[in-house]
């Protein structure tokens, strides 16, 4: 359909549309607006090196030229935001997994005699070589590092010797939670969950001067909370611009699936589903569109 639609708040912007080509055009009309300074670099968060060198051409075709434009994946504009708000932020961050799996392999062999180790003493029994070693060390530095994104409130209550979400422990966690703790206490800095509870304490005596002017988010169909939260408290003070993919030029942000709607049914036992107002709308929208509502 072609038709960009926009919604504000406070300084954020959302411009939605079926065709990245109208997406591009409408950050080409955004961008012709300048910043304070011309030497101030445009910031624009993509999700791949193929969608940098698309969006550079389609930008340079509408303005002649595309100069002075920082392409960054989501990480690395996040690691950029540490670094303007927080101080003393390596370049190279102790957490990031490749140090991190150099780091496991320090300290694993010291916690293999723990009874909660014993399918990991199994496992690495015989590795003369230290190959199996390594690989373990390289997927699980893989894994806390997702951890720190996804799952940052478990980190806080395994670092709080506290049960995640006050249940039980699963037996994974007993000795993931044993080893992450010695992690911490072997590593110094502060890892991704800990930077962004900082950032968002911080950020709230940050002079405006120290963040991106203008910030835009480019074609990406999903990102965590992780990123969005950083992104919402950012946008107090900077211009941020999503641009997003959307199949259906109505809002369809509060449509569930058949599924959905049984199992919020049965919980509100003393409404029925009337009461509830749920829709399943368009039933591929509701069934596979998940993260884009």
């Amino acid at each position: 359909y072609g038709l960009v639609g926009s919604e504000m708040c406070i300084r954020d912007r959302i411009y939605t549309g079926n065709r990245l080509e109208v997406l591009a055009r409408k950050l080409a009309d955004v961008l012709e607006k300048p910043l304070v300074s011309t030497l101030d670099t445009e910031i624009i968060v993509v999700q791949s090196k193929g969608m940098e060198r698309w969006l550079s051409m389609r930008l340079a075709e509408q303005h002649g030229i595309c100069a002075n434009c920082s392409f960054e994946f989501p990480n690395t504009f996040i690691n950029d935001i540490f670094s303007f708000v927080l101080p003393d932020v390596p370049e190279k961050p102790p957490f990031e997994p490749g140090i991190l799996a150099w780091k496991l392999m320090k300290i694993l062999p010291g916690y293999l005699d723990h009874e909660e180790f014993g399918e990991l003493k199994t496992y690495l029994a015989g590795d003369e070589t230290g190959i199996k070693l390594y690989q373990l060390c390289r997927n699980l530095a893989d894994l806390f590092d997702q951890y720190t994104i996804f799952r940052p409130d478990m980190i806080q209550a395994w670092e709080e010797d506290r049960y995640y979400l006050g249940g039980e422990m699963k037996p994974f966690e007993h000795w993931q939670k044993e080893l992450w703790t010695g992690l911490v206490v072997d590593t110094a800095g502060m890892h991704r969950a800990r930077l962004k509870s900082e950032l968002l304490k911080q950020i709230g005596v940050t002079h405006k001067k120290d963040l991106p002017q203008r910030i835009s988010v480019f074609g990406i169909s999903y990102l965590p909370r992780f990123h969005l939260e950083i992104l919402h408290a950012v946008s107090g003070f900077a211009d941020v611009n999503l641009f997003l993919m959307n199949p259906c030029r109505e809002y369809w942000g509060d449509i569930r699936a058949e599924s959905e709607i049984a199992r919020m049914s049965l919980a509100a036992e003393t409404l029925d589903e009337s009461q509830l107002h749920l829709e399943e709308g368009n039933p591929l929208l509701a069934s596979m569109g998940l993260h884009g509502r």
